[in-house]
């Protein structure tokens, strides 16, 4: 890739300056010695940080920059990229978040590198995990002229943990009880339905059993059947049961009882 020319980075940055700018912010140069050397922490308020970084090739720059963050407790760090231009692979932007305490004689640690960027990287947006946030510009050069840089650094409201907990243990406990009171009003819908099914059931039975019967059927079925003939005298019956049973038998006596011969 060819390096554009030194002379269109001062408007580059003007212009982005100038659309990018919130009132108030305070300007920062990670070009100049003085800025990079800070042994304590940036406060960031509310109206936060602009950050430039410009390569020039003057002789008070440094090789390693870096600038300490920190917001207010209830706060993370955000970090706008408004212009970021690499053309020189040799130089790196990086974020880090640093544990406590911090050394501020050494420069950070890799392990606790958060973001690198370099050439042919547009990063729009990060924002850090805590309260801290410390941006490094490392050259290889100290001559490297093909970067140009405009960061915004703002504060930006921290939900805790606590807080989240406590909305999703709500949540859940609304779940639950829009679950048992939807389960109750099905089973009542369910019950309510077969009673009336059962109900209506019964009735049906109901009216077919005690449907009234018309003409000779309904007489039937109140007064049972009608005899064909006049019952016989009890007399008359007893003989004829008396015949009809022993009528087969002779009226004989039976022979005498012979014994029988003895075989020879």
């Amino acid at each position: 890739m060819e390096p554009r020319p030194a002379a269109l980075y001062p408007l580059i940055l003007l212009i982005s300056s100038t659309l990018a700018t919130d009132i108030g912010a305070i300007d920062m140069y990670m070009d100049s010695y003085g800025t990079c050397q800070q042994s304590s922490f940036f406060e960031v308020h509310d109206e936060g940080y602009l950050v430039h970084a410009k390569g020039s090739g003057q002789p008070y720059q440094t090789m390693r920059c870096s600038l300490r963050f920190r917001a207010a407790r209830d706060q993370q760090l955000c970090v706008k990229f408004n212009n970021f231009v690499i053309d020189d692979c040799s130089v790196n932007f990086k974020v880090f978040q640093e544990s406590q305490p911090i050394d501020f004689a050494r420069q950070p640690k890799e392990e606790c590198l958060f973001r690198h960027y370099s050439c042919q990287d547009s990063p729009q947006i990060v924002c850090s995990t805590d309260r801290y946030l410390t941006l490094q510009l490392y050259k290889e050069r100290i001559d490297a002229q093909g970067y140009s840089l405009l960061l915004q650094v703002v504060p930006k409201t921290m939900k805790s943990a606590f807080s989240d907990e406590i909305i999703m243990s709500l949540w859940m406990i609304v779940g639950v009880i829009l679950g048992v009171v939807i389960v109750i009003v099905v089973l009542a819908v369910v019950i309510v339905l077969c009673c009336r099914k059962d109900k209506h059931h019964g009735r049906v039975l109901k009216k077919k059993n005690s449907k009234p019967r018309s003409g000779a059927q309904g007489r039937l079925l109140e007064t049972g059947p009608e005899p064909s003939a006049p019952p016989l005298d009890s007399d008359v019956e007893m003989h004829h049961h008396i015949l009809n049973s022993y009528g087969q038998f002779p009226n004989e006596p039976p022979p005498p009882y012979q014994p029988k011969p003895e075989p020879v």
